[in-house]
């Protein structure tokens, strides 16, 4: 089952039932009016969502219509919490769950420069406190692509959480198939700069599994429904040489000025500032992209020629 959430004016937007080919969406009027209301509530709602997106497969849905990711918000705008590992350990930290972007949203018109960081999460429901991971998988949802911006306002090297945008639609473990194993993904995550492939990273190469993140994130406190865990920034391989190489890019413009400092002795790439485009896509073994893409540009600051107004 494939779910995104409609702009409607509001803050949590509106739930719909997406195909699983990604060309026909119908509202959950009716079901339930957010994702969050859905996850809430998953064991009597999802039952409900997966009746609606039978018909909708089987094109009997009489009110469906062409699904535009434009129209979209993130899958769940205002999260409970957005968790995701600074570095390799299994310790998710709080990242900006206020800044929850769409799909296509362009970043803020600020100055500075920034990075990317392509990344696999989860969205929950209620986890018990110390659930080891084989339990605490259990509590998984939905699937989702994201990106993790970082931001440095002087222009120096990207450091601070900035945002999170998320592509339009989040899927059921049961939809990805084979794909979906022991807490982690098999899909090839490919990254784009302004037009040009970054790299490609695997995510069955992830650090640390799911299972391991929802545990580790559970110690002590639990989640709650609507909780999401990011997998942190999925790599590319590395093959061993002096120098070394990375036959499928790189995942973060930070990866590839280390590697360039390697084999070139100095960093020639420059950092993503305003008026870049960045494009995400997740692409499963079957060629499938479940999500869609996240295509997003970084507006340009407002001009400012020195006239005060007034």
């Amino acid at each position: 089952m494939k779910l995104a959430t409609y702009r409607d004016g509001s803050r949590d937007g509106q739930l719909v039932v997406v195909s699983r080919d990604g060309a026909l969406a119908h509202y959950a009027t009716g079901i339930a009016d957010t994702l969050q209301q859905a996850l809430d509530d998953w064991n009597f709602i999802a039952p409900q969502l997966r009746d609606l997106a039978l018909t909708l497969e089987q094109g009997k849905a009489r009110h469906a219509f062409a699904f535009d990711a434009r129209q979209c918000m993130a899958p769940l705008p205002r999260a409970v919490g957005w968790l995701a590992p600074d570095d390799d350990t299994a310790e998710p930290r709080p990242w900006r769950s206020d800044a929850l972007w769409g799909p296509m949203r362009p970043l803020p018109a600020v100055g500075g420069s920034a990075d990317v960081g392509p990344a696999l999460a989860v969205l929950c429901g209620d986890v018990a406190p110390d659930a080891d991971a084989a339990v605490a998988l259990e509590g998984v949802r939905l699937v989702a692509l994201a990106c993790h911006w970082r931001r440095a306002p002087d222009g120096d090297a990207p450091h601070a959480p900035w945002g999170v945008t998320v592509a339009p639609c989040v899927v059921t473990p049961d939809a990805l198939g084979a794909a979906w194993r022991e807490g982690r993904l098999t899909a090839s995550v490919t990254t784009a700069w302004n037009g040009r492939k970054l790299g490609i990273a695997e995510g069955a190469d992830q650090t640390v599994s799911f299972g391991a993140l929802l545990a580790a994130a559970a110690r002590g406190r639990g989640l709650a429904a609507g909780v999401a865990v990011a997998g942190g920034v999925l790599p590319t391989p590395q093959v061993a040489g002096d120098p070394p190489a990375w036959p499928r890019g790189y995942a973060t413009l930070a990866m590839r000025r280390a590697a360039e400092r390697l084999t070139l002795g100095r960093e020639v790439t420059p950092w993503l500032t305003p008026g870049d485009r960045v494009q995400i896509e997740a692409r499963l073994p079957d060629g499938s992209a479940p999500f869609g893409a996240i295509d997003v540009v970084w507006a340009a600051p407002p001009h400012n020629d020195g006239v005060t107004a007034g």
